[in-house]
């Protein structure tokens, strides 16, 4: 029952305890005949399979997130519903309920509450996979940095090297920390994953500007025109879609506050396709590049060939679990629509 035998009539800080008790008006003999079963609301919350939360007293506290979704039943959840639902009761009750909490914050450190919200288990075979990939990107991106300054510094150069950082490593850290399939991430909290998300997508989004404004000063000095090839058109395309899918992230960072206008699974969503067509569209500018001019003076054909094999490499690894929360969700939303 927690630590519920101090000072007379105190209660645990930690939620949804306190909201149960309060709501339901439960006596401190209640509470104290085991009513209120801490350890089974969190495996229940934690879970997502219970399909109400018990009664407690003489009233009862029914989870929100049950009626949006799951009905009074008591069936079990897919992985992308007990994400949804636990993802959004965290970000409703703040840090301060995790901290309040020991158990909780126990079952954070081990790795079991972002296990239930579908984050791997990395085996020896998973992690060397990842180092490898994370490895890979950061070659492919030093190698065509290196050629865009080993002859001059000049406007041009900040172009290329600040989108391939931006999409080729900034990018696909945030999806693979948001998706838990990060090594050096994936014990992380919730919260945590969050915020690393996005700030590398802010950072990516502020290179991504300057390297636009880089090619477009670079071909108005030149007296070029603009977006006459298949790469500056990606790249166009790519860049807008970039910063919207980035505005849509915001909406959906505060999707649980935002919920009485849109769902936050719709939000979610939402943002999970835009994100994964803008970094597929990113990816394509970047192997469309590789195939330009520039690019082709110093480097032969099967070096651009190995180049872009690479980076489909990487991006498949980087996309391969997002497309897989992406139809869980789709699937969650027409069940709980339908």
């Amino acid at each position: 029952m927690g630590k519920e035998g101090g000072k007379e009539g105190e209660t645990s800080s930690s939620v949804p305890y306190d909201r149960l008790i309060a709501v339901a008006g439960s006596s401190a003999d209640d509470r104290e005949r085991g009513v209120v079963d801490r350890e089974e609301e969190a495996k229940s919350i934690a879970q997502g399979t219970a399909g109400e939360i018990r009664a407690v007293g003489n009233g009862g506290y029914q989870n929100g997130k049950t009626a949006a979704g799951m009905g009074a039943g008591e069936r079990r959840v897919s992985s992308a519903e007990q994400e949804e639902l636990f993802a959004e009761y965290r970000d409703e009750q703040g840090a301060g309920s995790e901290a309040d909490d020991p158990e909780m914050d126990r079952n954070k450190r081990n790795g079991a509450s972002d296990r239930a919200a579908g984050s791997p288990r990395f085996s020896r075979k998973l992690a060397l996979l990842n180092v490898l990939a994370n490895g890979l990107m950061f070659a492919v991106a030093g190698f065509i940095t290196y050629h865009c300054f080993n002859k001059a510094m000049v406007l041009f150069s900040w172009h290329p090297s600040f989108m391939v950082i931006a999409y080729l490593i900034l990018m696909s850290q945030a999806v693979l920390t948001m998706s838990g399939t990060n090594y050096f991430t994936h014990r992380c909290t919730h919260r945590t994953r969050v915020y690393i998300h996005w700030v590398l997508q802010a950072v990516a989004g502020i290179l991504i500007s300057i390297a636009s404004v880089c090619i477009f000063l670079n071909k108005i000095r030149l007296g070029k025109a603009h977006f006459q090839t298949l790469h500056g058109i990606f790249g166009l395309v790519t860049v807008c879609a970039t910063l919207a899918s980035i505005a849509g992230g915001v909406t959906t960072k505060y999707a649980f506050q935002l919920r009485t206008y849109v769902r936050p699974l719709y939000s979610k969503l939402g943002h999970g396709i835009a994100g994964t067509v803008t970094y597929l569209l990113g990816i394509t500018t970047i192997g469309l590049g590789v195939y330009g001019r520039w690019f082709q003076e110093d480097n032969d054909a099967t070096v651009r060939l190995m180049l872009v094999l690479a980076i489909a490499l990487i991006a498949l690894y980087v996309i391969a679990t997002p497309i897989v929360n992406t139809v869980q969700r789709i699937k969650t939303a027409a069940r709980t629509t339908l």
